[in-house]
């Protein structure tokens, strides 16, 4: 969907043209996939460009905190995000998805609805 275009001329001294440009600005176009139950949500939503960026070691630390005063730790807390995230490693898993994980967990720990 275009929203606005313009049009920007280099010309000479005299004014003549020499070169002319059309800028046009276009809405991104987003995707929208259904979140299965084990995800904590859709990436289509959010900025393109970010989405792909991976968990931060900082993310991965808090969601094994997290589950860990939920009485999951090691292996068991292991797996238990592999299934969330629905990846075969955790190096696969988002920022994005990891940010989300964080606040549903949190809600869950705070006697929020559990999904």
């Amino acid at each position: 969907m275009e929203k606005e275009s313009k049009i920007i001329e280099v010309r000479d001294k005299s004014g003549g043209l020499i070169l002319s440009f059309l800028v046009v600005e276009k809405a991104l176009v987003e995707t929208s996939k259904e979140p299965s139950k084990n995800q904590p949500g859709p990436k289509a939503n959010d900025n393109p460009l970010a989405q792909d960026a991976l968990m931060t070691d900082a993310q991965k630390r808090y969601l094994f905190r997290i589950l860990a005063d939920q009485g999951k730790e090691g292996e068991e807390a292991h797996e238990y995000l592999k299934k969330l995230f629905q990846v075969n490693s955790l190096k696969e898993a988002t920022k994005l998805e990891a940010s989300q994980a964080i606040e549903r967990l949190l809600a869950e720990q705070k006697g929020g609805v559990e999904k």
